[in-house]
């Protein structure tokens, strides 16, 4: 690793400044001290722009889960560090790493660095290892960590999941129609040209598919314009926020986004109170980790009614936030002490009804989805059929 220094001589009293090459923060400041040089800056020399995949928030779980490994082994929390500083499997998270062990070598607390790293550690990372130095559990608040960040990239799976077929199945419904508006309806777009008069619906049929095939470069263009338009719209935070709210108002889908921001808030709560997270900074990171602005809202308010003095149990059954039903754990939770405990039973529970409920949105969307192709296509069958008809005296 190659630091940036800049010193004065012992012997001559001039400033100097330069590179150089050690393996550690520390170790540069000794090979300085031996040239006689007084540090008065050492940083990290920024290397070249890294080249590589994007750093994802799943590209983070093992090497929090390697970390958590190491220091129950004894390893010392530097060099457990730069042990995965050294890893050559991704250059960006190896930089990262290598960072984060210059700025703890430097004083500067774990927590600390992770909270000003580049690398994409979700919100509640930092807290919960700050709870860790703090409660000497460092290893308890690693593994709650990287099992938290496993849940929630489990979350984004299934719902990348449960709508892969249906998009699947409405992309083969697309490609079927540009293929009969390509090969099949050209072949009797002539009968627009004809003196019968056409129903409506063929007319409207053959005339796209003309309209189509005479300038295919313009359709596909316009087509692939309205694509981007669409995606740089839904890349926006605040379209993305509209929509995920409306799809909280759906039938069937809504119960199913609902429950699963239900478990993924218990899962988290009842992470950071397990690292010992005060209760107040653990429920105001978990209602900032929700998707939807109404639960989110509902979750922050809970946490302005228990600084005011509610209880616990009173304050999210005003919330409400989660089911009645698991009120009563809840409950005794909060009367036992155990509450983080129950929280994570709780979790458990609705991220198996979650997923119950998963199955129960797949199994709506493919029909919906097979529903909404065949009519399209049948529409363009039916037109078609219809202009025969028409110019050749057939009933039906």
């Amino acid at each position: 690793m190659k630091f940036l220094y800049q010193g004065i001589e012992t012997k001559t009293k001039q400033r100097v400044h330069g590179v150089i090459d050690a393996s550690t923060l520390q170790h540069a400041h000794a090979q300085l001290r031996e040239q006689e040089i007084q540090a008065v800056t050492l940083s990290i020399n920024p290397e070249k722009k890294i080249t590589g995949k994007k750093v994802k928030i799943s590209d983070l779980v093992l090497p929090i889960q390697e970390l958590a490994t190491l220091t129950e082994a004894g390893v010392s929390l530097i060099d457990a560090i730069y042990s995965l500083a050294e890893s050559d499997q991704n250059m960006r998270i190896s930089q990262g790493f290598k960072e984060i062990a210059a700025k703890v070598e430097a004083g500067e607390k774990f927590s600390e660095a992770i909270d000003s790293s580049l690398l994409p550690f979700p919100s509640f990372v930092s807290p919960l290892v700050k709870a860790g130095e703090l409660s000497g559990q460092l290893t308890l608040a690693l593994n709650n960590a990287s099992q938290q960040m496993e849940y929630e990239e489990s979350i984004r799976a299934d719902i990348k999941s449960a709508i892969t077929y249906p998009l699947v199945l409405i992309g083969s419904g697309i490609t079927a129609m540009l293929i009969i508006f390509f090969a099949v309806v050209p072949k009797f777009s002539h009968m627009l040209d004809g003196d019968k008069e056409l129903p409506l619906l063929a007319y409207w049929v053959l005339s796209a598919g003309r309209a189509v095939n005479q300038s295919p470069f313009i359709i596909a263009t316009v087509i692939a314009l309205l694509i981007i338009t669409v995606g740089l719209i839904l890349r926006h935070p605040e379209v993305r926020s509209a929509v995920a709210n409306a799809s909280l108002r759906l039938p069937v889908i809504g119960e199913w986004l609902s429950e699963q921001d239900t478990a993924r808030w218990a899962a988290l709560s009842s992470a950071m109170l397990q690292a010992k997270v005060s209760l107040i900074e653990a429920l105001t990171l978990a209602a900032h980790a929700s998707d939807y602005k109404l639960r989110k809202q509902r979750a922050l308010n809970m946490v302005n009614d228990i600084e005011s003095g509610m209880a616990f149990s009173e304050a999210l059954k005003k919330a409400r936030l989660i089911p009645a039903t698991s009120m009563n754990l809840i409950a005794v939770g909060d009367k036992t002490g155990q509450l983080g405990n129950m929280l994570k039973a709780v979790a458990k529970l609705h991220d198996e009804s979650c997923k119950r409920r998963m199955k129960k949105v797949i199994t709506l969307m493919e029909p919906i989805a097979i529903l909404v192709v065949g009519i399209f296509i049948g529409t363009m069958i039916i037109g078609i059929i219809l202009a025969i008809t028409a110019t050749t005296n057939i009933d039906i």
